[in-house]
């Protein structure tokens, strides 16, 4: 039997705009099968303007990456309540500033694979959200700069904007009372589906480890460059309803700067699996370069 839905491709390395999908009806498990092997040949799914509950928000999210989502009794209440990126929710997630290229957690042991936005509330001009693929980056990668990196390992950290964000005092950055690191290799294989993937970000690599300080910023910056060239970035525009599922290893997200003071940009965040996050200490300080 054919999917239940048609497919339209938002980039040509990356990610598919999935239409057709009947979220009332519930989601059947061969249905699920097929968005599952479409999600790890593409690494996004988008699906416009949905009226979409948080609890399939969180069944399509789990479901991508082969698990059930836990129920919601058995989560903590930081994880059962809705999480929002907004500059309009007391308390959303980074309410300002603009978010240089990283996957979230990099500096985890074991990040989570899968983040999930759906548009609650936007309105015009959103800021886009911006997306390149790290397996497209590292298959991409010319011969020479690949030789050169082979077998080199990447710090990554909480946070190392400060170094990379430019004059312009937009740039958000996030300060933690504990600093978080861990080891990777640049060409990282991806847990779930084996691929190599480009595993530095502007926003979240503080350095390559076997190398000085001058070299390894010299380095970052050539992958850097090819990473984020413009042929190989996808802008996805909001729209009230939009839903959008990426890996998080398998792809990197951007966006430009948002003020308190602008259009309302409300998107519900869903993790998969759950992060394992208990100091209080993970929850950042917030600032743009311009209040440094």
């Amino acid at each position: 039997m054919p999917p239940a839905f048609t497919v339209r491709d938002l980039h040509p390395a990356f990610g598919s705009e999935v239409s057709g999908l009947d979220l009332d009806a519930g989601l059947n498990a061969s249905t699920v099968e097929a968005l599952r092997a479409l999600f790890d040949e593409r690494g996004l799914l988008a699906i416009r303007q949905a009226d979409l509950p948080l609890a399939v928000q969180r069944e399509l999210a789990f479901g991508l990456i082969g698990m059930q989502a836990p129920d919601p009794d058995a989560m903590a209440d930081r994880q059962k309540m809705p999480f929002y990126v907004s500059n309009k929710e007391p308390d959303g997630g980074a309410p300002f500033g603009r978010l240089l290229y990283h996957s979230d957690g990099m500096w985890l042991k074991e990040p989570f694979e899968l983040l999930s936005l759906y548009a609650v509330e936007v309105a015009p001009p959103v800021a886009p959200t911006c997306f390149v693929s790290t397996v497209n980056a590292w298959n991409t990668l010319p011969e020479e700069l690949r030789a050169r990196v082979e077998g080199l390992h990447v710090e990554q950290g909480h946070d190392a904007t400060y170094a990379r964000g430019g004059d312009d005092g937009e740039v958000l950055v996030a300060t933690f009372e504990k600093e978080e690191t861990t080891i990777t290799p640049i060409g990282h294989r991806h847990p779930r589906t084996g691929r190599t993937m480009l595993f530095a970000s502007q926003m979240m690599t503080k350095r390559v480890v076997e190398l000085d300080p001058a070299a390894s910023e010299a380095l970052l910056e050539e992958l850097f460059a090819h990473l984020y060239a413009p042929e190989n970035t996808l802008e996805f525009t909001w729209r009230e309803g939009d839903l959008v599922l990426w890996d998080n290893l398998a792809l990197q997200h951007a966006r430009p700067n948002v003020t308190v003071e602008g259009p309302a940009r409300t998107l519900r965040k869903v993790f998969a699996p759950l992060p394992v996050i208990t100091a209080e200490t993970h929850r950042p300080k917030q600032r743009t370069r311009a209040a440094s």
